[in-house]
């Protein structure tokens, strides 16, 4: 997919730039076909990939709903949940894994790099669309679940990462 991404938003307003619309869908779909936390990497990818799209063809690409899922009322028991002890000390990056290991995904560190990185994610895909005039209007939806979450998550740490 990222391979398809640079091809078409590097092509100047070529046949290959009408594709676009069709990859947006494509990798959209990619992201919704499983909500679990342990795919969380591999959709973190595709967002990445919608993100690079809105900012190099200046198209406005519907995406942040994809990563505000980790914020919603399904995941808030697995935040609340108490963590495991981490027993290798050590995490894979999710810039190299595309599924996060069952060891893993209940750790405290894993939960504090989805949180991190969700809200990193977010962040470059809004400054991505900075120059949009409905940029307030996006804003609402996400200040309302992180809202929610923030009421609603026990862990301390997570509600400061979401603030």
């Amino acid at each position: 997919m990222k391979l398809w991404v640079l091809a078409l938003t590097t092509a100047q307003q070529s046949d290959l730039a009408l594709l676009v619309h069709p990859l947006v869908n494509l990798i959209s779909g990619v992201i919704r076909l499983s909500n679990n936390m342990k795919y969380f990497p591999y959709q973190m990818k595709a967002f990445e990939l919608l993100t690079v799209i809105t900012l190099k063809t200046g198209q406005y690409v519907p995406a942040a709903q994809h990563m505000l899922s980790v914020f919603q009322e399904s995941n808030y028991n697995y935040f609340n949940a108490k963590p495991k002890k981490l027993d290798d000390k050590t995490i894979p990056d999710t810039l190299i894994c595309l599924k996060i290991n069952k060891k893993h995904i209940d750790t405290s560190e894993m939960k504090d790099r989805i949180i991190k990185e969700t809200i990193s994610a977010l962040t470059h895909y809004f400054a991505a669309n900075a120059q949009s005039v409905a940029l307030p209007e996006m804003m609402t939806p996400v200040r309302v679940i992180l809202a929610r979450f923030k009421k609603n998550c026990k862990n301390q740490n997570y509600r400061k990462n979401a603030h």
